[in-house]
């Protein structure tokens, strides 16, 4: 097989590893947490009001008080132009489940179905709520929307203690304290309702096997890509829903919940994620955003340090074979035909080996040692930044650390070119890594152009030039596939990366120099 397909199947090996590998960690989001990330999405079809008097003319008739007896919370539904079901979180329900099941032609239930759904809701997150601020001294019989509604009267979204549906409406998809699964509630009450002789309820109005394992499924890919759970302690987290406006209860996780989650959860990831966590909250306790920034600086450098430190052999390794290259190039040159003359192949290779050997150059060592620490480090980081419930919180100039570049990009709504949603924030941060790459890529082959300057070449040498044109392109397509993946990865990943490649390039200039000064001593001697 010829070299440079070698080179090509070993690159496309490290890509297929590489996604292999990342989806081989696991997510850290527990039950409570997915069910928290879902009801942003999901939120029912109803919409609450504390008169009857602010219900649409419309939508009186069929208006009903949500608690028997209780004259300050009154429940309807919505319905947009398009027959749509109209209510601030139903869109999702609406363009996503039910459209999926009228294309599928599955029987869609009924609006009695979905409106039940929401009073069952509305009653456990309502008597969660006033159990959880008994200082209220609220019932049942005097609870209002201002308590209740997630949203105020203008459609803004309330903090996460100041109404029921907006601290407990996870319950919708969270198990009873005795059964804490997903679905729990949802599945009780739906065989209550198939049960039911009430119309519009009964076996023939409620969801069909098909339509529920519809609806469960679509509504869990949701959130597949939401990942952002490890916190180290409990609070809000993020920024989830279609407004990306709604911040989740996430539980603190500690290291025997990360071990049992896997063994790079525990020995890596979550220590990782802990750590700017951590950083984040003692910089910056509101985690405004500039905090995780300055956390991730942090982190990257003692990542990186960690990484030169442990690599440090294979470094020196490869710092030496560049400044053997002004020997390897006489050495080629004195062998022009090693690229078809067995003979001069042979013994070119056996001069080189000999070479390494007088200056304890290993020259495999160079190449496997940092690709078998870096791989699984890389990762590890990809898998702690992206899982660290800090990151998914707050802003630095209007882009989220946890939002990837490529969704940042093209996130045109808003005033776009404004920033408002960290447009050019996610462009200069991309563009920052990609030169970052390509410089880290340059130096080396600049220093290395530099020592062989000088170096007179007595003869052409086909086998130097396309040993050197392979190592080039080789080079080259790391570092293409690098920024490939930025595109793709957390906009933390693309700043590691631009710190890192900073890290790399000083480190290739002190190691250059320090083995300048070491030769000409070496010269000096003799």
């Amino acid at each position: 097989m010829k070299k440079s397909n070698k080179t090509l199947l070993l690159g496309v090996g490290l890509g297929l590893g590489l996604l292999l590998l990342s989806s081989c960690t696991n997510t850290f989001c527990s039950t409570s947490d997915q069910a928290n990330l879902l009801y942003p999405y999901e939120q029912g079809i109803t919409t609450y009001v504390s008169s009857l008097e602010e219900v649409p003319e419309s939508y009186r008739d069929s208006a009903k008080q949500v608690f028997e007896g209780n004259d300050n919370l009154y429940a309807y539904v919505p319905i947009t132009e398009e027959g749509e079901y109209g209510a601030i979180g139903a869109d999702f329900l609406s363009t996503s489940v039910i459209s999926a099941a009228k294309s599928n032609g599955y029987p869609i239930p009924t609006q009695t179905y979905f409106a039940a759904i929401d009073q069952k809701v509305v009653e456990i997150a309502v008597d969660a709520y006033i159990a959880d601020h008994p200082d209220l001294g609220l019932t049942r019989e005097t609870i209002s929307a201002e308590y209740v509604s997630a949203y105020d009267s203008e459609g803004n979204l309330k903090e996460p203690e100041a109404a029921a549906l907006r601290q407990f409406g996870y319950l919708k998809f969270f198990g009873p304290s005795d059964n804490q699964v997903l679905w729990g509630y949802y599945d009780a009450w739906l065989e209550e309702f198939k049960a039911s002789d009430e119309p519009g309820l009964g076996y023939l109005n409620c969801p069909t096997s098909d339509f529920l394992t519809l609806y469960k499924d679509t509504t869990l890919n949701r959130i597949t890509s939401a990942r952002s759970c490890i916190a180290t302690q409990d609070g809000y987290y993020g920024h989830y829903g279609a407004d990306e406006n709604w911040t989740v209860a996430i539980e603190a996780k500690d290291y025997s919940y990360a071990w049992s989650r896997g063994f790079l959860e525990g020995l890596l990831i979550y220590p990782i994620a802990w750590a700017t966590d951590s950083l984040a909250y003692s910089i910056d306790p509101l985690l405004s955003g500039a905090a995780q920034l300055l956390a991730l600086l942090v982190v990257t450098v003692v990542i990186r340090l960690l990484f030169m430190g442990i690599s440090f052999p294979s470094t020196m390794n490869q710092q030496k074979m560049q400044a053997l290259q002004p020997q390897l190039a006489k050495l080629q040159a004195k062998y022009p035909n090693a690229n078809t003359n067995q003979a001069q192949k042979a013994r070119l290779a056996q001069e080189q080996m000999a070479l390494y050997k007088r200056n304890k150059i290993h020259p495999f060592l160079s190449l496997l040692l940092p690709l078998v620490i870096q791989f699984p480090l890389f990762i590890c980081v990809w898998a702690a930044f992206q899982g660290s419930s800090a990151l998914s919180s707050g802003l630095f100039l209007n882009l989220s650390l946890a939002k990837t570049i490529q969704s940042a990009l093209f996130d045109f709504s808003g005033t776009w070119y404004l920033n408002t949603n960290g447009w050019w924030t996610a462009l200069v941060m991309f563009l920052l890594m990609a030169a970052g790459q390509i410089l880290a890529m340059m130096v080396p082959q600049i220093l290395q152009k530099k020592r062989t300057k000088k170096v007179a070449r007595l003869t052409r040498n086909p086998a130097m030039e396309k040993q050197q044109k392979t190592t080039r392109w080789m080079m080259i397509g790391m570092s293409i596939f690098t920024i490939f993946m930025g595109f793709f990865l957390v906009s933390a990943m693309a700043f590691y990366w631009f710190v890192g490649s900073l890290m790399q390039i000083a480190q290739t200039l002190i190691m250059h120099v320090i083995l300048l000064k070491t030769q000409k001593k070496k010269e000096r001697k003799y």
